[in-house]
């Protein structure tokens, strides 16, 4: 038994399966059938993209998603050893898990980061409780440090725009009112080194990604042909082929809202704009989605025609059904 719980505990050439998979999925070949098989979905947060797409690629090759929503009809789960369960939490995922197990052929969980403790949240606590206890391959919809499914359809993204190894790629924070969770800027850091691009993460210092990971993105990096740097520079994109912005909080900040509005303050104008984008080699602009519009970026560049966003989102659903394919024994 597999999990999929983020890129970097997968090779390349099993990922590059992956993609060519979904290519031919894409392109309306026939990848097989998931008929009698299910899927459990079960979500601490909220979801769109990651539901729909899921729910919809189980359907379109002949099986079923069932949404299981965390204190909105499934019982509130505790994931800790050794509490007393006095409190609002009515179930132990030690019990739950493997029931679920029993019902479904895979089990997808939603848990984010809790935000207020950086050391417990790098744990994914949940995420990790699920693969323990689970009899059936367990898929990370997002936790707190990692969004794999997001980085496959990213990778499958980078195909359809020309990217090859190493071809250059920039890693743009931009402001937002909220410390939004690392998994997407991790996992695109990762699958970029994986895929042997030359990937600049571009940030104030503040907001430095995890070092331990930034190593680990490295390493993999050199071994695939590419790299990762790092730059406080907003105006590094020379070269770049592709400008993937995105949004997340400061460990330095960690739990501290109030500071992580003076940091987010003090960088006001880190919003990929067309003039920005005009400092590329004729970049394409990607982003996760949701987008705060004139926040993130501006409406001039998510309506353009080098906007990939829409594209990218619906490489989740031909991703993911290769991904459940692979998982549950369809041979390819």
């Amino acid at each position: 038994m597999k999990h999929f719980l983020s890129t970097s505990e997968w090779e390349r050439d099993e990922i590059n399966k992956l993609l060519d998979n979904a290519v031919r999925i894409k392109a309306g070949q026939n990848p097989g059938s998931l008929s009698k098989k299910t899927m459990g979905m079960v979500f601490f947060n909220s979801s769109l993209r990651t539901r729909t797409s899921f729910e919809a690629g189980m359907f379109q090759l002949g099986g079923h998603a069932l949404n299981l929503a965390v204190g909105g009809g499934l019982w509130d789960l505790e994931t800790a050893d050794g509490v007393v369960m006095d409190g609002a939490r009515a179930e132990h995922v030690k019990e739950a898990v493997p029931v679920l197990s029993r019902y479904v052929d895979v089990l997808g969980v939603r848990a984010f980061a809790e935000g207020a403790d950086y050391a417990f949240d790098r744990t994914d606590p949940v995420l990790s409780a699920f693969a323990s206890y689970s009899e059936v391959p367990v898929i990370n919809m997002e936790s707190g440090l990692w969004h794999p499914c997001q980085a496959l359809a990213d990778a499958l993204t980078w195909r359809e725009a020309g990217m090859r190894p190493r071809d250059n790629i920039a890693l743009v924070w931009c402001r937002h009112p909220k410390p939004l969770p690392m998994a997407v800027p991790n996992s695109v850091m990762m699958m970029a080194a994986q895929m042997g691009l030359n990937i600049s993460v571009i940030r104030p210092a503040p907001f430095a990604l995890d070092p331990e990971l930034c190593a680990m993105a490295s390493e993999e990096a050199e071994k695939n042909g590419g790299s990762v740097t790092h730059t406080d520079d907003v105006n590094a994109l020379a070269g770049a082929r592709v400008v993937y912005a995105k949004s997340w909080g400061s460990i330095e900040a960690y739990g501290n809202a109030q500071q992580h509005s003076a940091f987010t303050d003090d960088f006001s104008s880190w919003q990929v704009t067309g003039d920005l984008m005009k400092k590329t080699d004729n970049a394409v602009f990607m982003h996760c989605l949701p987008v705060r519009r004139n926040v993130v970026a501006s409406d001039e560049v998510l309506d353009s025609e080098y906007s990939m966003v829409v594209q990218q989102a619906e490489n989740r659903l031909h991703v993911q059904k290769a991904l459940l394919l692979k998982l549950l024994g369809v041979k390819q």
